[in-house]
């Protein structure tokens, strides 16, 4: 797989737990923070009025623009288990073989909606990879360093995020791993495609579980790429 670095909005450190969401979080979104991403995914209709929920969250300083393009290490615990992914920028060329079925054209299109008009994805990719030793030893190197978020979830789950110090060195080791199911984050990845760009992955070979909904599903908001300045 071909890899990179993504430029992002992201919440700084000590508020990434009140803007964190469930991809599947539903219900009465006033009893949420104002700052939850939870607002930016179902609390407004249409894409001008998410885009300006998207817009109150960074002027709102609980999301801010990240000076460079990125890689982080990502970990979910919870109940005893635990998945760890590469969240980065994937080249949908390694993809499209999982295109196939894998999202509702109506999904797509509110994908598509979201690149064109909110201009940015809001929902990261989860895709799952073969295992490999050599990711596993950067996984370990990196982690060793203090975590760009640490928190725990109202659901009781454990989130951990790492920022990958040199990105260059996970190029080799994902280009001898080929992506083999896309589970959650498909109408994303095609939306993607579909407009000639890169989307916002997490790769992780923990498909036993790394899930797309409950506790260890990985959380939106914490990370937002900007397309245009891709």
């Amino acid at each position: 797989m071909r890899i990179a670095a993504l430029p992002m909005f992201r919440p700084p450190k000590a508020r990434a737990v009140e803007v964190a969401c469930a991809l599947d979080t539903a219900g009465d979104l006033s009893a949420l923070p104002a700052t939850n991403f939870a607002h930016v995914l179902g609390g407004a209709a249409g894409g001008a009025a998410v885009r300006a929920a998207l817009d109150a969250l960074v002027t709102l300083g609980a999301l801010a623009a990240d000076p460079q393009p990125r890689m982080f290490v990502y970990r979910a615990t919870y109940g005893g288990k635990r998945w760890m992914g590469l969240v980065c920028g994937a080249d949908t060329r390694d993809l499209v073989h999982l295109f196939p079925n894998a999202a509702a054209d109506e999904a797509i299109s509110a994908a598509e909606a979201d690149l064109a008009v909110v201009d940015a994805q809001l929902v990261p990719g989860l895709i799952f990879i073969d295992a490999s030793p050599d990711l596993s030893y950067l996984f370990v190197c990196d982690t060793n360093e203090r975590p760009a978020y640490h928190f725990v979830a109202s659901d009781g789950a454990t989130h951990t995020a790492w920022e990958v110090r040199h990105p260059d060195t996970y190029l080799p080791a994902l280009a001898e791993l080929a992506a083999d199911e896309l589970h959650a984050g498909a109408a994303q990845v095609i939306a993607a495609h579909m407009a000639g760009q890169m989307p916002l992955v997490i790769l992780t070979s923990d498909r036993d579980v790394a899930t797309a909904t409950g506790p260890l599903a990985p959380r939106c908001g914490l990370f937002v790429p900007r397309p245009s300045q891709r």
